[in-house]
């Protein structure tokens, strides 16, 4: 402690204490030296601390009292709050403050600072193993934008989480604002992720699963991405997206189908098409109607088709004999995923463009150059020219007035964020995007033997790339011509007329449907078991119910099926269990207990309601499958 200027130095066992959880962060402040500030005591006794000195002194905490200080400063939480982000640490008094007016051991503190020396003199000054031991706390490090999302993503507990509250340390944010701003930004983007990744599986599990029945004849007998892999290796590719400053370069495409591999995402079929250029590869995931407009009429051009096997069943119409199949790596339907494993996975991060980077990726291309990829509203607008869904939103427009407010009531749709573009300058994008911009940065960043071109010319994409012009990088990298659509045309015929073994479709399905069958009847024996428990005590109806969620847990193929169908069942019983705290039940909860698995076992008796009919034309569609059963496509 600090006392009439006697100091104690704490660090050792506040290090011990934090290495339990991060060890690494830890060693890192074991060797941080205090070079630019100065400890010394308060008036009140509490340690406090300077930063820099002479006229650029600035005082973190108080210099008579720093607990009170942090009280005073405190503005009232949330109080449905159960997650806190504390934006700057000091000496920790503004996490203190927090637990003083809610010490609720289960909250959540996740702490950003900016400064490991800030850190280091924290850990000496205080003695800090209260809330070291804390059993949710984390200390973001490092603390780059793309780090705090992953970190974020990994501390964050949508079953646990009620609401998210921000506490700012005034002082600590000046030092550095633009980073604390860009950390709480990551964490809303990431936050925003989890539960609309939540929600998709609610709202739009049975468009997968229809989709992926009506596209199974298609996707039988169509060639795989598995079949492409390295067929491109060292020719560069070009990933065509629908950000704004494509306008800008889209004209340069025209004069280079034949010396770099034009990948195009849906959305930017139409405006290339118009422009006179005709990508070799266009990719679509999403199963909505909506994205299926943005291909229609586009079918009859050379280009083929990559598409997901839920995209929308009349996209891979449009294309016919013309589709490539492909499944995403983390589905939303694994377990009828399965059924096409053959064809070969491509991971799709939410965008179709984080599809069309992994295709490049999966071709062996290199350089891989970005257009059109700003991943946020350059020039004040959401997309280039030429969308499909321009003469919906634009419809009655007659002068640049009247555009410019329809153009800023699209953009304020979303939650916007200010973040700096490739110039330096400020520029809105959304949560959801700048999601897609952690996830590129992290996978550029992956793969150190691929150079990667950002040729948008705006935008954000900065970290792990080589910013030029697209006129700049078609000179330097795509000079060579080459027959890439005849190589395109070729291998896909091979991979076409080599056939495939239904075999592992037809084995897949008889393992699903036997778990199927399985599930369903402990679903009945658990529903009949909180029905028909008079007589049962408490501790033995915990256990029999116990046992058959378990034994539905073991059944993985139908409960990855289940947990899209099922998300809201699982997070109510997670959370009810949570409340009820299950390991201690007694004879006066059993009724509360009941209740719980009983709406989950009805939720799950539901679920397999709507997916037995799926499962039904599955199993027909193979069976009078024509598909000839000789090689496996490779």
């Amino acid at each position: 402690m600090w006392f009439e200027g006697v100091s104690v130095s704490y660090l050792e066992p506040n290090l011990e204490a934090l290495a339990i959880r991060q060890p690494d962060l830890a060693t890192w402040l074991q060797h941080v030296e205090l070079k630019t500030l100065e400890i010394f005591p308060s008036v009140a006794g509490f340690p406090t601390v300077r930063f820099g000195q002479g006229e650029n002194t600035l005082h973190l905490h108080s210099r008579y009292d720093p607990a009170k200080e942090a009280r005073k400063l405190l503005t009232r939480p949330d109080p449905a709050a159960n997650y806190f982000v504390l934006l700057g640490f000091g000496l920790g008094y503004p996490l203190d403050a927090l637990i003083e007016r809610d010490p609720d051991p289960n909250n959540s503190y996740f702490i950003v600072e900016s400064n490991l020396e800030i850190l280091r003199a924290a850990f000496e000054a205080r003695d800090l193993r209260g809330i070291l031991t804390l059993p949710y706390i984390r200390f973001a490090w490092p603390v780059t934008q793309p780090e705090v999302a992953k970190q974020w993503m990994e501390f964050f507990d949508p079953v646990r989480a009620q609401n998210t509250s921000f506490i700012s340390h005034p002082s600590s944010v000046a030092l550095n604002p633009g980073l604390f701003k860009a950390a709480a930004a990551a964490i809303q983007s990431q936050t925003f992720q989890i539960f609309t990744d939540i929600n998709t599986l609610v709202g739009r599990s049975q468009t997968f699963l229809d989709n992926f029945v009506q596209n199974l004849h298609v996707a039988l007998s169509a060639p795989g991405v598995a079949g492409f892999t390295g067929r491109f290796e060292g020719v560069p590719a070009i990933l065509v997206s629908a950000g704004p400053s494509l306008d800008k370069n889209i004209h340069e495409l025209r004069s280079c189908e034949d010396r770099a591999l034009i990948l195009a995402t849906d959305t930017t079929m139409k405006p290339l098409l118009a422009a006179g250029i005709v990508p070799h590869f266009v990719l679509t995931g999403d199963p909505g109607h909506e994205n299926y407009l943005h291909l229609k009429g586009t079918g009859t051009c050379a280009s083929l088709l990559v598409a997901e096997g839920t995209a929308y069943p009349a996209s891979l119409a449009e294309f016919s004999e013309r589709t490539i199949l492909c499944t995403f790596e983390n589905s939303a339907l694994p377990s009828l995923s399965d059924l096409l494993a053959h064809k070969g996975t491509l991971r799709a991060w939410g965008s179709v463009a984080t599809m069309g980077l992994d295709f490049a990726l999966r071709l062996g291309c290199n350089p891989i150059i970005f257009v059109g990829q700003d991943l946020a509203h350059s020039h004040g607008r959401t997309y280039c020219s030429g969308v499909h869904f321009e003469e919906r939103w634009f419809a009655g427009i007659t002068n640049p007035d009247q555009w410019e407010e329809c153009a800023k009531r699209l953009r304020t749709r979303p939650h916007t964020v200010v973040v700096q573009d490739i110039f330096g300058s400020s520029v809105e994008s959304t949560d959801k995007l700048t999601g897609y911009w952690n996830w590129f940065t992290k996978e550029l960043h992956a793969h150190v033997g691929v150079r990667f071109i950002n040729a948008t010319e705006g935008g954000i994409l900065k970290e792990n790339v080589d910013i030029i012009s697209l006129r700049e990088a078609l000179h330097r990298y795509c000079s060579t011509r080459r027959n890439l659509r005849g190589v395109a045309e070729s291998t896909y015929t091979e991979i076409k007329n080599s056939g495939m073994n239904p075999a592992h479709s037809n084995k897949s399905l008889a393992a699903l449907t036997a778990e199927f069958d399985v599930v369903e009847r402990l679903v009945a024996s658990g529903i009949e078991s909180c029905e028909c428990s008079s007589g049962t005590n408490s501790g033995e109806m915990c256990s029999q119910l116990r046992a058959i969620k378990d034994s539905i847990i073991l059944n993985t193929r139908i409960v990855h099926l289940l947990d899209c169908f099922n998300q809201v069942g699982n997070l109510t019983f997670l959370r009810r269990s949570a409340a009820l705290n299950l390991e201690r039940i007694s004879s006066g909860l059993s009724p509360a207990f009941q209740a719980i698995y009983s709406d989950y076992f009805r939720s799950i008796e539901s679920a397999l309601s709507r997916i037995r009919p799926a499962i039904e034309q599955i199993e027909l569609i193979l069976t009078k499958s024509t598909v000839p059963e000789t090689s496996e496509c490779r």
